[in-house]
């Protein structure tokens, strides 16, 4: 069996940041009719970690939005497919990996400016 690591595409660098998600659509049909909270662990140009407050389904397609991020005023709006979600040992929050599925031309650029920054910065 291939691990989440071999899966990776891109090196992925540690970011926290707030971020608001909403379930589009899942395998039971479910839709979330409002967005909730989570918070970003890392981040790469092909996906995310994401702490959340409740259990995701795998290939569940959720809508997020990470806020500004260090003293940028610029938000990542992106759709994304739940690739895993565990829950956290020491407490009752949930990690998920998540893949980009669709982003806007400006938001692909700007993430991977920030990658790269962050990559630097370490």
């Amino acid at each position: 069996m291939i691990s989440f690591m071999e899966k990776r595409v891109d090196e992925r660098v540690d970011l926290t940041a707030y971020a608001k998600f909403k379930i589009l659509s899942d395998s039971d049909g479910a839709v979330s009719t409002g967005y909730e909270e989570g918070t970003t662990l890392n981040i790469s140009r092909s996906g995310l970690c994401m702490q959340v407050p409740r259990k995701l389904v795998e290939g569940n397609v959720i809508r997020i939005e990470i806020s500004a991020i260090g003293n940028s005023v610029r938000a990542i709006k992106a759709f994304c497919e739940v690739q895993w979600c565990v829950k956290k040992n020491d407490n009752t929050d949930f990690e998920a990996g998540l893949s980009f599925i669709a982003l806007k031309e400006e938001d692909i650029d700007y993430l991977n400016l920030l990658v790269e920054k962050h990559k630097r910065a370490v």
